[in-house]
C-alpha cells in the first residue's frame, strides 16, 4: 500500500506554489518510487516493458510494406515477339492490346535478387493495381484494436485487469509469430488483424493497470519507463533491418521474444483499485502482507479502510453499485459524455499525427534509415522532457501546449515541401511535441475518468481514437492533390485538439475519482452549467439505487 502520508493532498488543499517550491517538489517526486510496494512496482515495470513489442510489431511495416523496386521484362530474352512493355506494369501485345505484366504470356515482373524476399510487395506481388494492399496490413492491425478496445475494457471492469491484460498479450505474441510464416497474403492479413486485437488490447489495459499501480505523486513519472521501452522496440526494428533483409526473418526475430511473457502469469499482480472496488478481500490481504514486508511497516486492512488519505479507501466508501457501472451510466451524465466526445477527437488526432510521422519516417531522408532512426530517437528526450514538465505543470497545460506546438511545427513544414533538412527538422520537432502529448494526455484521460467506469471510458476513447491510426497509412493519398496537403490537414486538426484539451479539468495531485459523483466536469462546464452537473449526479444515483 502506498504510504498514506505520501497522498495527503486532497483537491481542496491544492494551492499555487512558487516556482522554486515546484522545482523542489519535482526533485523529491523522482524519489517516490522508493516507497512503492513490491506488487505495484512490479505491475508498473511489467506493463511498461512490453511496450517494446507493441512498437516493433507496428513499426516493422515501415520497411516490409514499402513498394519494392521492379520492372517488366520478357520471359524469354531471345524471343522475337512484337509485344513490348509500355511501363513496368503494362504490356502491349502483338494485337496492340494492353494487358497487365502480371498476367502476360510473354512478360513477367522482375525483382532485383536482393529484394525478392525483402518486402510483402515483392513476395506476394502487391504491385501495380494491387499496391494498396500492402498498406492494408497496417490499417487492419489498427482496425483489430479498434474492434476489441471497448469490449475488452468492459470485461476488465467486470473480471479484473490481470487476465484481460495477459490473454490479449499472448494472443498478440502467437499471432505475430504466425504472420512471419504465413503461406499467403490472406493468411497474413487475418493474423495481422488478430495481432492488432491482442496488441491494442494489452496496451490499453496495461496503461490503466499501470496508472492504478502507482501513487498520486508518482503518476507524473509513469511515461518514463514506457517511453524507453517503446523507443527500444522502435529503434530495434531499424537496426535489425540493417542485418536482416528477409521480411519473414525480421518479423520472426521481433516476435519470438514475446514468448518470454509466459512468465507474466506468475509475475503480474491484479490491480489493487479493482480488488478494492470489488471487495476482493483475499487479494487485498495478500497485497497488504507483501507491502508491509517490503516497507517494514505493518498496515492492516482495517487501517486502510479508516484512513481518510488512502486513495484506495475512498473507493470503499462509494456505493456498491459502483462495481456494476456500464456504458449506459456514462450516457446518463451529459458532462461526462461531452468530455468523452472531446477525448475521442483528441485521441484520433494524436494517433493520426504519430503514425503519419512514424510510418513514413523512412521517407524523410534520401537514405531510409537516417529519417527512421532519428524519428524514433527523438521520442526519448521528448519522454524525459515530458516527465520534467509533468512534475512542474498540470496535465492539461502540458497537453494543450504540446498539441498547439505540434500544430505550429506541422504548419511550418508546409512551407518546405519535399525531402530537405528543414522539412525533416520541422517534422521531427512535431514528433517531439507529439511524444510529449502522448505522455501527458493519456494520463489526463485516465485521471479524469471515475474508477468505476475508467476502463469503459478509456476503451471507447481508444476505439474511436483508432480512426486516426487506421487513416494514417493513407495520408499519402492526399499528396495527389498537393504535396503539402497531409501536413496542412494534420496542423489544422492539431490546433483544434489543443483547444479542446482546455475544456478538461486539471487532475494533477488529485485522488482518482472513485465513482460518477466524484467526477470533475472541468472549468468550462462548471462555469456554464454549475447546477446541471450536480443534478445529473443526484438523478443518476437515485435511478441507480432503484434498480
Amino acid at each position: 500500500m502506498d504510504h498514506p502520508e505520501d497522498e495527503s493532498n486532497s483537491p481542496n488543499e491544492l494551492t499555487i506554489e512558487e516556482p522554486m517550491n515546484r522545482l523542489s517538489r519535482a526533485a523529491s517526486t523522482t524519489l517516490t518510487y522508493l516507497h512503492l510496494d513490491a506488487d505495484k512496482m512490479l505491475a508498473y515495470l511489467l506493463s511498461n516493458a512490453i511496450m517494446a513489442c507493441h512498437a516493433a510489431s507496428v513499426m516493422i511495416m515501415s520497411f516490409i510494406a514499402k513498394e519494392p523496386k521492379y520492372s517488366c521484362v520478357p520471359k524469354d530474352a531471345s524471343s522475337n515477339t512484337s509485344a513490348f512493355a509500355l511501363n513496368r506494369c503494362t504490356v502491349v501485345d502483338a494485337a496492340n492490346r494492353t494487358e497487365s505484366c502480371l498476367h502476360s504470356a510473354d512478360f513477367h515482373i522482375h525483382y532485383p535478387p536482393d529484394i525478392v524476399h525483402a518486402t510483402l510487395g515483392a513476395e506476394f506481388n502487391l504491385i501495380c493495381d494491387d499496391e494498396h494492399w500492402a498498406s492494408h496490413a497496417t490499417s487492419i492491425f489498427m482496425l483489430g484494436g479498434m474492434i476489441i478496445a471497448p469490449i475488452l475494457t468492459q470485461l476488465s471492469d467486470r473480471y479484473g485487469r490481470r487476465y484481460t491484460f495477459l490473454i490479449p498479450l499472448w494472443v498478440a505474441v502467437i499471432s505475430n509469430i504466425v504472420c512471419s510464416i504465413a503461406p499467403d497474403y490472406t493468411t497474413f492479413l487475418v493474423f495481422r488483424l488478430i495481432a492488432g486485437v491482442g496488441t491494442v488490447g494489452f496496451s490499453t489495459i496495461g496503461w490503466v493497470l499501470c496508472l492504478e499501480s502507482v501513487s498520486v505523486e508518482f503518476r507524473s513519472l509513469i511515461p518514463f519507463v514506457g517511453t524507453i521501452s517503446w523507443v527500444l522496440g522502435y529503434e530495434l526494428v531499424g537496426f535489425l533491418r540493417m542485418a536482416i533483409s528477409s521480411w519473414r526473418w525480421l518479423y520472426f526475430t521481433i516476435s519470438v521474444p514475446g514468448l518470454l511473457t509466459v512468465s507474466y502469469y506468475w509475475l503480474m499482480p491484479e490491480s489493487l483499485h479493482w480488488m478494492v472496488i470489488h471487495n476482493k478481500t483475499k487479494g487485498i490481504s495478500k497485497y497488504l502482507k507483501n507491502s508491509s514486508r517490503l516497507n517494514k511497516k505493518e498496515l492492516a486492512l482495517d487501517q486502510c479502510r479508516s484512513s481518510e488519505d488512502c486513495e484506495e479507501a475512498q473507493l470503499t466508501r462509494g456505493p456498491n453499485e459502483a462495481a456494476k457501472r456500464t456504458l449506459f451510466d456514462i450516457l446518463k451524465f451529459p458532462a461526462l459524455l461531452v468530455h468523452l466526445l472531446f477525448q475521442c477527437f483528441i485521441m484520433s488526432v494524436m494517433n493520426a499525427v504519430y503514425w503519419g510521422l512514424s510510418l513514413f519516417s523512412s521517407d524523410l531522408s534520401e537514405d531510409e534509415m537516417s529519417g527512421y532512426l532519428l524519428s524514433g530517437f527523438v521520442e526519448l528526450p521528448a519522454g524525459m522532457l515530458a516527465v520534467f514538465l509533468l512534475t512542474i505543470f498540470g496535465r492539461r497545460t502540458v497537453s494543450a501546449a504540446a498539441l498547439l506546438a505540434q500544430a505550429s511545427s506541422m504548419a511550418a513544414a508546409v512551407l518546405y515541401p519535399g525531402r530537405n533538412w528543414t522539412s525533416m527538422v520541422l517534422q521531427l520537432l512535431a514528433k517531439v511535441f507529439n511524444s510529449i502529448c502522448w505522455a501527458a494526455q493519456p494520463l489526463l484521460l485516465a485521471e479524469l475518468s471515475p474508477t468505476s467506469v475508467r476502463n469503459i471510458f478509456y476503451g471507447i476513447v481508444g476505439f474511436v481514437g483508432e480512426i486516426g491510426s487506421i487513416g494514417a497509412p493513407y495520408l499519402d493519398i492526399l499528396k495527389r492533390l498537393d504535396e503539402r496537403a497531409p501536413a496542412l490537414v494534420l496542423a489544422l486538426l492539431s490546433a483544434i485538439a489543443g483547444v479542446a484539451v482546455l475544456f478538461a479539468p486539471e487532475t494533477k495531485g488529485k485522488i482518482l475519482p472513485a465513482d460518477l459523483n466524484d467526477f470533475d466536469a472541468g472549468p468550462v462546464w462548471n462555469y456554464f452549467f454549475p447546477k446541471k452537473a450536480h443534478e445529473d449526479i443526484r438523478n443518476g444515483e437515485a435511478g441507480h439505487s432503484q434498480k
